[in-house]
């Protein structure tokens, strides 16, 4: 596994913060495995408030174990603190020195300049007016990932730095999925298998569907359906399988699972009452199709609208 520490300086973006946070979860539920681990520091060990108000508390109070991790990512705002840290700037010594690598967002790549981790190499640094930094070789971009340095403007920037450091510490595919998560809030959508474009059109197949989205919450018996429709189940499969590629009881199960993860986006229901809206009879059952067929539980494509919709906020 892969080990991220954060550590917070007063004052520190939470939107940066809760990006940088939100791409790692995305990537362990998109991988389905625990990939990466991260952990929470703040200079002092004590509890720091965030630019919005909000207060954190530091998830370890010590500097150590600093060998094992892989990235230290500093946050920090505009007012950074005239004096930096000792033990702070040990624990980054440390991690350097152990191979891992340092990164920056906002002030905290001003932090990392005037200790020196940015000497010979190229950097975004939030504030080119806190230098000279003679030593550095100042970018422009918003984010930078050169070498072991991961340097990062802030804002919404934060979600592409991290994805960068994500395809280059596990995959590039993963870190697609993850950016385009990030984007849109979304999973890939449960799909079959293209349909026929002809066989699409078959009146049949629309009447269909149309008397499922009429019972999603309340499915119907696919023996009823069929004979509402004049239909044995055999004849309605086989209209069902030319036109879109699936038998009925996977067309419904997809127009369900649909209407579920659009309700776990777009409203604050309880889980268990979209699994019942749904159509399904426990929110096991619900939660059990939803990771089977999208990859990922109800909680996650929550987490991921809502990070799509601060992104889209702040953007």
């Amino acid at each position: 596994m892969v080990r991220v520490s954060f550590i917070l300086f007063p004052g520190f973006p939470m939107l940066a913060y809760a990006l940088a946070r939100e791409a790692l979860d995305i990537a362990n539920q998109m991988a389905d495995e625990t990939l990466f681990i991260s952990e929470t520091r703040i200079p002092g060990h004590a509890q720091a408030q965030a630019s919005n108000g909000a207060v954190m508390a530091p998830g370890r109070r010590d500097w150590d174990e600093a060998e094992g991790i892989d990235l230290a990512m500093v946050i920090c705002g505009e007012d950074v603190p005239g004096r930096i840290p000792n033990g702070f700037q040990a624990f980054l010594s440390r991690i350097d020195s152990a191979g891992g690598r340092l990164g920056g967002i906002d002030g905290g790549t001003v932090i990392l300049a005037r200790i020196g981790h940015l000497n010979g190499r190229r950097a975004v640094v939030q504030d080119h007016d806190e230098g000279p930094f003679p030593d550095i070789l100042l970018s422009d971009r918003t984010h930078l990932l050169d070498d072991r340095r991961l340097t990062v403007a802030g804002g919404v920037a934060v979600g592409d730095a991290m994805c960068a450091w994500i395809a280059d510490a596990a995959s590039p595919a993963l870190a697609e999925e993850v950016a385009r998560a990030l984007r849109t809030g979304r999973l890939p959508e449960a799909t079959g298998p293209e349909p026929d474009p002809q066989a699409a059109a078959d009146p049949v197949i629309a009447e269909m569907e149309a008397k499922m989205r009429l019972r999603l919450a309340d499915p119907l018996p696919l023996g009823e359906l069929a004979e509402s429709m004049g239909l044995s189940r055999k004849a309605l499969r086989g209209r069902c399988m030319r036109a879109t590629g699936m038998t009925p009881s996977d067309f419904y199960l997809n127009l369900r699972l649909r209407h579920g993860a659009e309700l776990l986006r777009n409203t604050a229901m309880p889980v268990s009452e979209i699994a019942t809206a749904a159509g399904f009879e426990t929110l096991a059952g619900f939660s059990r199709s939803v990771r089977n067929n999208l990859g990922v539980s109800p909680s996650a494509v929550r987490k991921m609208a809502r990070a799509a919709r601060t992104v889209a906020k702040y953007a």
